[in-house]
């Protein structure tokens, strides 16, 4: 008994702790924009590792004391993975079952990813920073899928898994609507845009993540599996059959049964005492509305076309669910439709208590139709005219709001999209520059650190807008591989453990396709929650269901009573007992139940040791005379036979030998990753904090006004983090010609193509006598970002000066060189822009062209070929 409460204690404080971890993600998604930004993360992640290394130091430390103390090699945190009480029949019988290689697989990527980006980062990539900045993601979403799968499979850690998933939601989506209705003040929740392809009101909510794409995605994945945990709940035959006996307490019977199946048998009992099932029922449909009307108002076609994607695909498959998803949604989408109507029309800009009221009135109105439409779906039992009739009417409610939706957005929909086009542009060049580095890419960040010299046209884009197209440039094919075994596997889980849940996994997946979903951290977080929670509902369905029939009879098992006339003892119920009988008179002990005990008899006569049932006993016996122990029943025991004349042991049955509960190898496996976890928490803890410190002074000495106090803060930046190009750039410009220099080059160890550094360089030799070093330098950069204007034209002028310089000193020879690279620097200006003038001006977002300076360099530089 003192055991098991160890490890249970164990087990629990586990628990806690990996459901706290996952209360924290889901407040730094909540407070860090979606993990959008890696420099706001840098503080958020060190802690993250440091809690992540004592979890793993707590875990270690505390199962090998409790292993030592009696505990056993399952005790306590192993037993999670395993199962209840001790090891779980699946993972013992099944151990290469779909489930666990799922599992495994699940797991066992990010850590995969991870390791390719610490090679990456060892062997030098595009960008060290970039790199880096990514090994610390995966390191999070490595962290966080392992403490989902943990918790999904402990009683604690589910409920705090269901809990947090559903306040994330509401609290992602909720601070948007009370944003709209100015209530809570968040400055970039409401995206504004003068170009009618972008918008059609000419607003949208971007909420928490301020990116209308990407919240409507986050949306769309909360709203179907709300949506589809509702239709499954109601779409259940035999619920729906008992509930036509139970129309008196409204929604009791289906909502005591639905807790009944979410905690168990053992919470019968406190369930039927309830009296407030219509408002587990309520609430069960509160979070529709809000969802929906939050999804309408971010106007992302892609959400919309991806959830819908993802309903068909799932009702194709499982066609009983159209009824009761149709009755559960009717009056919430209803109702979104009319709130997006009126707040578009303004503006998303209402006075507070109008808007509340709004807000509050529709969804009010929303619920009620919707548990009145659920109920009467569930009564199965009705005329057949009044079920059609309420099919027809919820049908009615989706197509007047999807109406309403499209008429105010046609527009954007039928009409020809610029955003379209220019995302076929962006996926030919990242396939372009994918070719380049095909098996493992060239590290983190590539096309943010690459666009520009890859782009076949002047657009504004440092996201490719595909996140596969995004692991491919970073990993490669060999990235990519892993990455969609990842996503089979989940989407296995999802569809063998709990198919509700596939919906919003599918919106993830297709919308990553069309928009750079997978920058935001969150999204990550959602695609691991996702199978956790499936595996959660899965382990709980099976655990609550009664295994033990005879449990039910509690017969006492351990009693025993005693006769004190005979002074013999004997079992309270010997048919079950595990106790023994002891006769004083002839000295010797024997089962209760000789039919099933694991005990054993003793003759003192023959010093003999006999297995009170020889059929089923664990037990040996010794022969004292041959010194050879056997077991008493070789067809079953889990035991072994020596025989010490030859040294030899051999199994008792060697056709099913079981291993023994304490296998050494399995241990020291355990220690050996558990190590490792902790340091590489602690490396990747050490790595972020150097980043924060370094993002703190960088951020102190842009701020600063004292050239000396910047400079010092912008040195201490670098000494923390000298990756970071950005500090490099600006410090080198407070720095004399020979430190700018030696700065640069020494940060081009780490971003080797990077444009910005390449054009410090070529201005710093432009402003020196020495035009061979200018002119290689300027068309290094010229040639990362060809369609820049401004470097187009300095390097033109920097060269025309150098050659004027020149000349003015007596440097006739080098003076006409000078001129003439910038002459010709000056034809293939002109000739790009004339290139990309004829190809039209859609998608020339950085308007390249030849400007009023480049034309005034031209007459200069005619007339100075005239002079000489």
């Amino acid at each position: 008994m003192w055991r098991f409460k160890k490890d249970w204690s164990l087990e629990s404080s586990i628990a806690y702790i990996c459901g706290g971890l996952v209360i924290a993600a889901g407040v730094g998604a909540c407070l860090l924009r979606g993990l959008f930004f890696t420099d706001e993360m840098y503080p958020f992640l060190t802690l993250w590792f440091v809690l992540c290394c004592a979890c793993s130091l707590y875990i270690l430390v505390g199962v090998g004391i409790w292993r030592r103390s009696g505990g056993g090699v399952g005790a306590g945190a192993v037993r999670g993975f395993t199962g209840v009480n001790g090891v779980s029949k699946v993972s013992e019988v099944s151990q290469v079952s779909g489930e666990n290689r799922a599992l495994r697989i699940l797991l066992s990527v990010p850590l995969i990813i991870l390791s390719l980006y610490v090679i990456h980062w060892l062997c030098g990539p595009l960008s060290s920073q970039g790199t880096m900045n990514e090994m610390l993601r995966w390191g999070l979403y490595a962290s966080f899928a392992i403490l989902v799968c943990f918790c999904a499979v402990n009683l604690v850690g589910r409920r705090i898994l269901n809990v947090i998933w559903s306040m994330l939601g509401m609290t992602l989506c909720l601070s948007a609507l009370l944003a709209v209705c100015g209530v809570v003040k968040l400055p970039f929740a409401v995206a504004y845009s003068n170009s009618a392809e972008v918008s059609a009101t000419g607003v949208r909510l971007a909420g928490l993540m301020e990116y209308p794409n990407a919240f409507g995605a986050v949306m769309a994945v909360f709203l179907l599996e709300r949506l589809f945990a509702v239709a499954v709940y109601y779409g259940d035959p035999k619920k729906s059959t008992n509930m036509l006996g139970a129309r008196s307490v409204g929604l009791g019977m289906e909502c005591a049964d639905a807790e009944r199946r979410s905690r168990g048998e053992e919470g019968v009992e406190a369930e039927q005492g309830k009296a407030g099932s219509t408002t587990a029922a309520l609430l069960r449909l509160l979070p529709l509305f809000p969802y929906t009307a939050a999804l309408l108002l971010t106007e992302s076609r892609g959400a919309w076309l991806t959830a819908a994607c993802a309903c068909a695909a799932v009702l194709l498959w499982k066609r009983q669910l159209i009824a009761p998803l149709l009755a559960a949604g009717a009056a919430p989408v209803a109702a979104a439709a009319l709130l997006y109507r009126q707040l578009a029309r303004a503006g998303l800009a209402v006075e507070p208590v109008p808007g509340l009221l709004l807000l509050a009135g529709l969804w009010a109105g929303a619920l009620l139709a919707g548990l009145w439409l659920c109920r009467r779906q569930c009564q199965r039992g009705a005329a057949g005219t009044a079920r059609a009739a309420m099919l027809a009417l919820a049908a009615a409610g989706w197509t007047a709001a999807g109406i309403a939706v499209l008429l105010h957005v046609r527009e954007r929909i039928t009409g020809p999209s610029s955003t379209v086009s220019a995302r076929g542009l962006f996926y030919r060049d990242a396939w372009r520059l994918a070719v380049e580095a095909p098996w493992l890419g060239r590290g983190g960040e590539t096309w943010r650190h690459s666009y520009l010299a890859a782009q076949s046209r002047p657009y504004v884009g440092s996201q490719v807008h595909n996140g596969y197209l995004d692991i491919l440039l970073n990993l490669g094919f060999v990235g990519l591989a892993a990455i969609l075994l990842m996503l089979l596997a989940a989407g296995w889980l999802l569809a063998t453990k709990s198919l509700r849940l596939l919906p919003p996994f599918l919106v993830i997946v297709l919308h990553s396709v069309v928009d750079f979903d997978w920058s935001y951290g969150l999204f990550w977080l959602l695609l691991f929650w996702l199978p956790a929670i499936a595996l959660a509902e899965h382990k709980q369905k099976h655990q609550s269901a009664p295994t033990h029939p005879q449990s039910e009879t509690k017969l006492p098992t351990h009693s025993t009573s005693t006769n004190p006339l005979t002074n013999v003892t004997t079992p309270a119920n010997p048919l079950i007992a595990h106790s023994t009988s002891t006769n004083p008179l002839t000295n010797v002990t024997t089962p209760a139940n000789p039919l099933i005990v694991q005990s054993a008899s003793t003759n003192p006569l023959t010093n003999v040791s006999a297995p009170a049932n020889p059929l089923i006993a664990n037990s040996i016996s010794t022969t004292p005379l041959t010194n050879v122990t056997t077991p008493v029943n070789p067809l079953i025991a889990h035991s072994t036979s020596t025989n010490l004349l030859t040294n030899v042991t051999t199994p008792a049955n060697p056709l099913i030998v079981y291993p023994t509960s304490k296998n050494p190898p399995q241990i020291r496996l355990r220690r050996l990753i558990g190590t490792a976890a902790c340091c590489f928490s602690l490396m990747l803890g050490v790595l972020s904090f150097h980043a924060a410190q370094g993002e703190k002074f960088y951020r102190q000495a842009i701020i600063s006004v004292s050239p000396s106090v910047k400079v010092e803060l912008l040195e201490q930046s670098l000494a923390w983090n000298p990756q970071s190009p950005r500090t490099a750039i600006v410090l080198s410009r407070l720095l004399s010609g020979e430190q700018s220099v030696s700065l640069l080059r020494q940060s081009l160890l780490y971003s080797p193509e990077n444009a910005s550094l390449s054009w410090e360089l070529a201005e710093r030799w432009m402003s020196s006598d020495h035009p061979g070093a200018a002119l290689y330098w300027i068309g290094q950069s010229l040639r990362l970002d060809k369609y820049n204007n401004a470097k187009w034209v300095k390097a033109i002028e920097g060269m025309l000066l150098m050659g004027q310089k020149k000349l003015a000193e007596g440097n006739r020879k080098e003076g006409l060189i000078c001129v003439a690279s910038g002459n010709e620097l000056l034809l293939k200006y002109r000739r790009l822009a004339e290139e990309e003038a004829n190809k039209g001006g859609q998608h020339n977002d950085r308007e390249f062209r030849m400007t009023e300076q480049a034309d005034d360099l031209s007459r200069r530089l005619s007339m100075f070929a005239l002079r000489f």
